[in-house]
Formats: C-alpha cells, sequence, structure tokens
C-alpha cells in the first residue's frame, strides 16, 4: 500500500477503523463495516484474492488484522497442517498463521494502541502489506500440503527457494 505522508497528519475520530477506512478509500479499495463492526474487504494477491478483515478490540487495545487464506483443512489433514504452521510461524518477522476450529487457515496480526492512541495511515497500511506479503510468501506451501498431499517438509522446501532476475 502507498500512502502519502502527508496523509500521516490526518486527525480522525478515536476508532482505529476510521483510520484503516482513510487508507482502503485512498486506495480506492472497496470495504464493508460488518455487524460486529469490523471493516471486511478483499485484495487481490500473487497467487488469489485474499479477504481480509480489521478488529479494533478495546479490552486489549489491539487493532487486529485477520486475512483468510481461503484453504479449507479436511479434519484428515489438520495435525499435517499444524506442522507446516509451526514451520512456517517462525519465519515470519510480523504476525502469525493458525488454524480455526473450522479448519481455516487464517494469517492474524495485531498491533497494540495505548488507550486513545490511533495508528497512522503508514502503519494501517503496512499491517496490510505484511499480512498480504505472508500470505503470498507461503499459500504454495498450504496448497502443496492440501492440494499436492505434501508432507510438510516438502511443502515448505517447495516454497522456500530464492529466484534471481526476473522471467
Amino acid at each position: 500500500m502507498d500512502t502519502s505522508h502527508a496523509d500521516d497528519n490526518v486527525v480522525l475520530t478515536n476508532d482505529p477503523l476510521d483510520v484503516v477506512e482513510h487508507v482502503l478509500t485512498a486506495e480506492n479499495l472497496p470495504f464493508d463495516r460488518t455487524e460486529d463492526g469490523d471493516l471486511a474487504f478483499t485484495l487481490a494477491g500473487d497467487w488469489k484474492d485474499y479477504e481480509l478483515w480489521f478488529a479494533w478490540r478495546p479490552e486489549g487495545d489491539t487493532l487486529q488484522l485477520c486475512l483468510s487464506m481461503d484453504l479449507a483443512v479436511p479434519r484428515a489433514r489438520r495435525q499435517v497442517a499444524q506442522e507446516l504452521i509451526a514451520t512456517i510461524n517462525p519465519r515470519v518477522w510480523l504476525g502469525h498463521f493458525e488454524l480455526w476450529d473450522e479448519g481455516e487457515i487464517i494469517f492474524r496480526h495485531g498491533m497494540a494502541l495505548m488507550t486513545g492512541e490511533q495508528p497512522s495511515l503508514a502503519q494501517a497500511a503496512a499491517m496490510i502489506d505484511v499480512a498480504v506479503e505472508a500470505a503470498d510468501r507461503f499459500f504454495p506451501a498450504f496448497d502443496f500440503l492440501l492440494r499436492g498431499a505434501k508432507t510438510p517438509q516438502e511443502a515448505i522446501a517447495a516454497c522456500m527457494f530464492e529466484t534471481v532476475g526476473e522471467a
């Protein structure tokens, strides 16, 4: 996401989700407020379109971002999916992947804010960038594990190579 430094001086309400709305509006990205008050939107990644949502958790003074990989893990493959997640998470600097009870793989990242504090526009945009970069980087490993019936070690090895140059 590219935000102008001049926009960092914009003063909004005490709701951190208003800052996120400003970022999404500046990027011409449509979004919706859910019944729970979360802010949901879709963003194109390298492998697919991802569903993301921000949530403000005042009880923990945390702005949370979740990204759905939109990969359903069958019950029989959940243990190996957890092994893959345990292999991937140490390679992620900010945020983490988790497997929700329904079998959905989610990337989650949070920003602690002191009471009344607001994230900057650049910080909100950076949260989105971190989530999409992590999803794009590790989507092939999850895909190999689920569709290619690879082991966690084979799945991570297949996506952890460095390319040089451009095709």
